[in-house]
This record gives structure tokens, C-alpha cells and sequence, in this order.
């Protein structure tokens, strides 16, 4: 097809408000037909002795001696096959996150295979009958979908095939069974590969420019699976239609019929036809001929006649309206009431939601909810619910959730009281970490375990350091400066459960600045703020700030957080040492403890002498949750860019952050 052709063609959809997705180019899938077609071709020229010497009226004759119990075999196996083959598309929709339903999505699923194996122009042809069928999904996504089930068909048959030739090689004379066996466990050693990589490389195999995304571990054996079932019940349906005198057992012919769908599949012609017959005629030599082609003949009429003219009339017909439920909201798109309830809540943690990473379960009614954070493969229930819907029937929206988004549901951060309901609802829990907090009203500084403290303030009194509360408009300039430097030297911000810079999201916190003699910004503190608790979220000193600053900054944040009637200052998390961890929390926290400042961190914390309070990850089983500890690790130590952050723009909660804060340091004079 031309240029000026295909821009015709393109222009002609646009005049009825078409408009094709970028990328998918109607010439080049016509040129890669014509070469399929070609090939076809070519094959029929180089085996045309072969073709004169078929005898047709001996190939009719054992086509009319079909019976019909062997035509209702082979049709009751072809709708088996179509319904493993239904279930490809229901994977990924859920694998995407489509929001649509499984019943629409395999109905598109099958209409849409049964159709373009027959016609051809596979990856055009597949997403425009998705595309009729769905009519909630753009073209852009059907072709997205249709390029995603190719892909994992063709991934899920190379595995099935090298797993069936290992237990049952082809015997022929140009195919040794060492030859054939070697090759096969080369394919599943790649095979596995993949699998590794899929949990070494989450976030994609970067080839070049491009990135191949593989799709979760338990994603990867539903596919399998489904080739198998799939595969198999249509070497059934040829296998009902050989002729009962025909000595050919299933286990001979499924791994020829397997390499001929392969040979097939590379042709790109039509339903494979050409390529497909002659593999499978050549790797089953002792086979009857007249008899095996008739039977192929048959097959094709069962196998691709009757389900394209059912497709056909299928899409033919008004296509049901798709049910779109999304039950994890963003930041941006969750009713505000229900933001606001979050926002202003007990727990001041909640405020990484104006981070715009995370997203909201809703509970009953608007009452209440969970924070979600996506990892790879997981979808984690983060800190406690919030709100008066009760935790089972939470966990089960969660779970509910995960498995339409095709991840594994966790919670991460939890209490000892969500941790026990988790448990009694069948879930396994873990020690993950500590929370370390402080009662702001009744911290007295002077107390033997509290003497180092007192030691380091007197540090940062004698530099002459000055802690203020920021009020107005915050110095972000300077802050990102310092920000930045200390990502630099830490090997970059964690994510996840932790807040990272970004001028919106401080800008909605209660921020503390510590300077030095001569005004210059040495170290910010900042903490997620609620009429209840505090929340230390980011601490950034620059790498030269006076010994003592960040305790400065903290002491000065517990004085303001009484003085605004909070009764809770939080910390945060307090990693376990890595030598006192196993399980769960050593996959979560080994690399921490060798970070940059990890035994610092645990010294700076404990200093305050704090309440601890141990806090849980959960998951549905054993295997889940190591899968969710390694997930959630990674998601912390490697965290994916910022999408923004509207939630704290679209949020209008106001708190009482208390008067102004005195120009000197607040507890100097209490030290001393």
C-alpha cells in the first residue's frame, strides 16, 4: 500500500471520527501479509512434485468417511481450546489494568482470535474486532491488548514446546533426538531466564532504546498453562479426525503438531496454511496421506470455519457496554470528603498522599479506607485504614483489587490491632519494623537516657545555629539545594513509604530551618501535621551543618507539637538491624542496614529515648509475602519518578500550626 494510499485510507477513518493508534501502520501490516502470502506460495512451487503426487479423490474419499461422532469430538475439543484461548485476554486486561470486565474482555478475546487467525492482517485485524467488541477501550489500547496476547501466546508456546520435545521428541530422519532434546532444554533454560528475570528486573529488560516489560511470575504460569490447554485441546480436535484405522497415538502427534503451528506462526500466513500442512506431513512420514490431509482439511473446517462464522455473527450483533469499576482511586480523582477524612485523620503519615504516588481504597459509603501504593506486583494496603469500615471487608476489596490489576495484595507498615484481623481473616504476618514516637507534652530532656541529647544541643547552641519554624513562604530554593545534595550523596531519596523533595508536597507540611551564624540554611526538617499526631517525614542537613542540627530540629519540632496539643510525635520507622532480622524483614531492611548513615540513623533516633511500637507486612500466604517484602524493598531503594503532586493543590485542610516560634534554639536553655 502507497503512501498516498494509506493516508487515504487513514484520512477516510478520521471522516467518521476514526483515527488509527500511533504506530499502527496499515502498509506495512499489507506488505507483511503479501510476504506471507508469498510464502505460501514459494512453498507450493518448491513442493510441487510432492503436491501432483496427492491423489484428491482418495483425499475426498477419506474426508467423506469422517463420522459424525468423530466431528462432534473435534468440536467439543475446539470449544475447549477457544475458551483457554478466551482466557489470554482476560489475563492481560487484568495484567494492564484495563477495568474490564473478564466475561467482555474473553468475548473479545475469542471473536477476535477466531477472526484474525482466518483472515490474516493478525495485529490489525485482532484489534479492530476488539476494538467493536469493547466499546469502553480505545483503538490505541485494543491494538496494545492484541500485540500483548500475540506476545504471550508466542512466549508460552516456545516454552510448551521445548518442555514436550524434551519428554517427547519428533523421531525423523533429519531430526536427531539428541539434535531435537538439546534444543529444547536450551529453550527452557531461556525459559527460566525470563522467569529470573521477572523478579531480578521488574521494572524491564532494556534493550537498547527499548524496554521489554515481563509480566509478573504467577502471570507467567497462567500462560503456560493456557498454552498448554489451549494447544492440546486443538491437536485434539485433528486428532478426532484421523481415521480410527490410522495407528497415530496423541503423544506422536502433539509435538509435530506443535512444531507445525510453530512453522506456521513464522509464516505469518492465514491460519499458518501451506507451512503448517507441509511440517506436519513431513514429520509424520508413516502417517496415511490422503487420510492426514483429509483430516487437516476437516480440522480447518472446525477448528477455523466454524468459529470465524460465529465471530462474525457475534460482532455483527450490538457488543454488551463494559462495566468499568476502578476501586483504587488517585489522590486527584478520590472524592474530596473522603481525601479530607485521610488527610485529617489520626495518622499523620497519610500526608504521602499529597505525594500523588499513592492511591486510595474507598471503604462503605465514603466512611473510610485504605492508602495504596502499586509496587511491580504487588498493590499494598499501606499503614492502617482510616475511617469506621472494618478491616476484613477492606482486605477483601484489597485482595478483589490485586487480582484485577493481576498483583499480589499486601500490607505494609501495620499495627499489632490491623495485624491481628488480618490474621484471623487467613493472612500471614511478620515483624517488619519499629515505629519510634514520642508524647510530646510529657518529653522532660532532662533524663539520664536522654544525656547525649542534651550533649548535642549544646553542640549546635555553641556554633551559633538557629532553628525557626517556617512560616509563609518557604526558602524552596534553598531547600532543593540541599535536597539534592544530600540525594546526591546518599545515592538518591528513597520512595514508597518515605516522602521525597518536591516543592508542592513540603509546601503542604509544617517545615523547620536550621541556620547557621551567618544565615546560611544548614539542615530542614519536615513532618506530616494532624490535630493528633506529627509525623517526621524528610530530614535534610547539608553536609557540613554543625553537630547537633538535626537533633536541634527535632526538639524544636516536639516543643511546637505540644505547644499545638498534638499527642503523638512519630519518628517513623525504625529499621531492625539486619543480624536481629530474618524472613521478611532481612529482604526489606539488609540493604538498608548497609546503606550510607544506617547505624547513624538508628543512634540519631534512639537518642530522644522513644516509645516503640512494632508495626507488620502481610500477605495471603507464605509465598506472597516474601514475594511483597522483596517487591516493597525495591520499590523503596529504587522508587519509580513522581507522577506530581495535585492531591496537595486539591486539598483545602487547614491545621492549627501554632504561634510563632522564637528565633533561638528551643531547648539550649533547658540543656544547659
Amino acid at each position: 500500500m502507497s503512501k498516498d494510499t494509506e493516508t487515504a485510507f487513514a484520512a477516510a477513518l478520521a471522516a467518521r471520527g476514526l483515527v488509527l493508534p500511533e504506530g499502527m501502520r496499515i502498509g506495512a501490516a499489507a506488505r507483511k501479509q503479501a510476504l506471507g502470502l508469498g510464502l505460501v506460495a514459494v512453498f507450493l512451487w518448491v513442493l510441487r512434485d510432492k503436491l501432483a503426487s496427492f491423489d484428491g479423490a482418495a483425499i475426498l474419499a477419506a474426508l467423506t468417511r469422517v463420522d459424525a461422532l468423530s466431528w462432534g469430538l473435534a468440536l467439543a475439543a475446539t470449544v475447549a481450546s477457544f475458551a483457554a484461548l478466551a482466557q489470554y485476554d482476560a489475563l492481560i486486561h487484568r495484567a494492564l489494568g484495563t477495568g474490564t470486565a473478564p466475561g467482555p474482555a474473553r468475548r473479545g478475546g475469542w471473536t477476535a482470535i477466531a477472526l484474525s487467525q482466518t483472515i490474516g492482517f493478525g495485529l490489525v485485524s485482532g484489534a479492530l474486532v476488539r476494538w467493536r467488541m469493547l466499546p469502553d477501550t480505545s483503538l490505541a489500547q485494543a491494538s496494545k491488548i492484541t500485540a500483548t496476547v500475540a506476545a504471550t501466546f508466542l512466549a508460552g508456546w516456545s516454552v510448551l514446546t521445548a518442555a514436550v520435545l524434551l519428554v517427547a521428541p519428533v523421531d525423523h530422519q533429519h531430526l536427531p533426538v539428541l539434535a531435537v532434546q538439546g534444543l529444547a532444554v536450551l529453550g527452557l533454560v531461556l525459559g527460566g531466564g525470563l522467569a529470573l528475570a521477572t523478579l531480578v528486573l521488574p521494572e524491564g529488560l532494556r534493550l537498547g532504546r527499548f524496554t521489554l516489560r515481563l509480566p509478573p511470575l504467577a502471570v507467567m504460569g497462567r500462560i503456560l498453562a493456557l498454552a498448554t490447554l489451549d494447544t492440546a485441546f486443538a491437536a485434539a480436535a485433528l486428532w478426532a479426525l484421523l481415521p480410527g484405522t490410522e495407528p497415530l497415538s496423541f503423544l506422536t502427534l502433539y509435538p509435530a503438531f506443535l512444531l507445525a503451528q510453530g512453522a506456521g506462526l513464522v509464516s505469518n500466513t492465514p491460519g499458518g496454511v501451506g507451512p503448517f500442512e507441509i511440517t506436519l506431513i513431513t514429520l509424520l512420514p508413516g502417517t496415511a496421506q490422503p487420510e492426514l490431509i483429509a483430516a487437516i482439511l476437516a480440522w480447518r473446517i472446525v477448528y477455523y470455519g466454524l468459529p470465524a462464522l460465529a465471530a462474525i455473527t457475534l460482532v455483527a450483533l450490538r457488543p454488551a457496554h463494559v462495566l468499568r469499576k476502578s476501586t483504587v482511586l488517585l489522590p486527584a480523582e478520590a472524592p474530596k470528603p473522603l481525601l479530607r477524612r485521610a488527610l485529617a485523620g489520626p495518622q499523620a503519615e497519610l500526608g504521602l498522599l499529597r505525594q500523588g504516588e499513592h492511591g486510595l481504597l474507598p471503604g462503605d459509603c465514603g466512611t473510610g479506607g485504605w492508602m495504596v501504593g502499586r509496587g511491580a506486583r504487588t498493590l499494598t494496603g499501606l499503614l492502617d485504614p482510616f475511617g469506621a469500615t472494618p478491616v476484613p471487608v477492606l482486605l477483601e476489596r484489597l485482595r478483589s483489587s490485586a487480582r484485577a490489576e493481576g498483583r499480589v495484595a499486601c500490607l505494609y507498615k501495620i499495627s499489632p490491632r490491623v495485624a491481628a484481623r488480618a490474621r484471623a481473616a487467613g493472612w500471614v504476618i511478620a515483624p517488619v519494623a519499629t515505629e519510634v514516637w514520642l508524647d510530646p507534652a510529657r518529653f522532660d530532656l532532662n533524663t539520664p537516657a536522654r544525656a547525649g541529647l542534651r550533649r548535642k544541643l549544646r553542640k549546635a547552641e555553641k556554633s551559633g545555629l538557629r532553628v525557626t519554624r517556617a512560616l509563609g513562604l518557604l526558602p524552596l530554593d534553598e531547600m532543593a539545594g540541599l535536597a539534592r545534595a544530600w540525594a546526591v550523596a546518599h545515592g538518591g531519596e528513597r520512595g514508597f513509604s518515605m516522602g521525597r523533595f518536591a516543592a508542592d508536597y513540603v509546601s503542604a507540611q509544617q517545615v523547620l530551618l536550621a541556620r547557621d551564624g551567618t544565615g546560611r540554611l544548614v539542615g530542614f526538617a519536615s513532618f506530616h501535621v494532624t490535630a493528633a499526631e506529627w509525623g517526621l517525614d524528610l530530614m535534610r542537613p547539608a553536609a557540613d551543618a554543625p553537630d547537633g542540627t538535626m537533633q536541634a530540629l527535632i526538639a524544636t519540632a516536639i516543643t511546637e507539637a505540644a505547644r499545638a496539643g498534638a499527642r503523638r510525635l512519630s519518628l517513623a520507622a525504625l529499621p531492625p538491624r539486619a543480624e536481629d532480622t530474618a524472613g521478611p524483614a532481612a529482604l526489606l531492611w539488609r540493604r538498608a542496614e548497609k546503606g550510607k548513615g544506617a547505624a547513624g540513623l538508628r543512634q540519631f533516633k534512639m537518642g530522644f529515648a522513644p516509645q516503640l511500637s512494632p508495626r507488620y507486612i502481610a500477605a495471603p500466604s507464605p509465598a506472597a509475602l516474601m514475594l511483597a517484602a522483596a517487591d516493597i524493598a525495591r520499590a523503596i531503594h529504587r522508587p519509580a519518578p513522581l507522577p506530581g503532586c495535585a492531591a496537595a493543590a486539591e486539598t483545602e485542610i487547614e491545621l492549627d500550626t501554632g504561634p510563632a516560634l522564637a528565633t533561638d534554639p528551643v531547648f539550649v536553655s533547658r540543656a544547659s
